[in-house]
């Protein structure tokens, strides 16, 4: 399996990072699946791709400030990275950021 992320972020500003990744979970994951294992699943995301600290943030928008963009793109590497894809595409993943945001994004790419 395969997971493709884009290099625009579509994420709902008004939700925290730890409501957009288990929604997703929610919804995408197997239904067999039971929600402990889901929510470990969520967790787990969450600090492997060092949003623990932003994980009670919101993610915000044009009018609502929220996480900033590096943590932005990490929550949509995360959000694909729950399906455990053996091969993952990154449409320029460091487009837009600044070098300190760019440089974490790629140190949570190696590090997977």
């Amino acid at each position: 399996m395969q997971a493709y992320v884009t290099q625009d972020d579509n994420l709902i500003g008004t939700l925290t990072v730890r409501e957009t990744i288990g929604y997703s979970a929610l919804l995408r994951l197997p239904d067999k699946m039971p929600r402990d294992d889901k929510r470990a699943l969520v967790e787990g995301t969450i600090v492997e791709m060092g949003l623990q600290d932003c994980a009670d943030t919101v993610i915000g928008n044009w009018h609502l400030r929220g996480v900033s963009g590096g943590e932005k793109r990490r929550v949509s590497i995360a959000l694909e990275l729950l399906m455990r894809p053996r091969l993952l595409f990154l449409d320029e993943p460091t487009s837009g950021l600044d070098s300190a945001s760019a440089f974490s994004v790629i140190e949570t790419l190696r590090t997977l």
